[in-house]
Formats: structure tokens, sequence, C-alpha cells
């Protein structure tokens, strides 16, 4: 059985708060993180997980089966 491939939209409290979960959960990856601001400038947790314009994220549908919305209100 193959992991659940998650992306996080928007990376701010609630956004660090899914990567920590996820991290928790052996059957689950996080795959991409997608922002609205300049990717160079957001740092993330998880190595080697990569950081993209939140406009790239229908680029990525095949590669992600679920993607969790975390923006702000």
């Amino acid at each position: 059985m193959s992991n659940i491939r998650i992306g996080i939209v928007g990376y701010g409290n609630l956004g660090r708060g899914v990567e920590a979960a996820i991290s928790q959960n052996a059957d689950m990856e996080l795959v991409a993180v997608f922002t609205r601001r300049d990717p160079s400038t957001v740092a993330i947790k998880s190595a080697y997980v990569p950081v993209y314009l939140v406009d790239d994220a229908p680029k990525y549908k095949e590669q992600i089966d679920v993607m969790i919305l975390c923006g702000g209100s």
C-alpha cells in the first residue's frame, strides 16, 4: 500500500501544524508546500520537500492525492 501524498497550501501557523501532524503518520508523505510568498523565503521543517508558488499547484495534481488548505481567515 502506498502513502497518501499530501500538499499544503499556506505555511502560517496552520500549515506548520499540518506539517507536524503529517510527520507523525507513517502512511502520509508531504510532497510540496504552496505559498503566495516568494518560495525562496519560506523555510519549512521537512527536509527535501519543495516549496512552490500557489499558482503552480495545478501542475502537481497527478503527484498529490490530498491538498490541505491552510489559508488565513
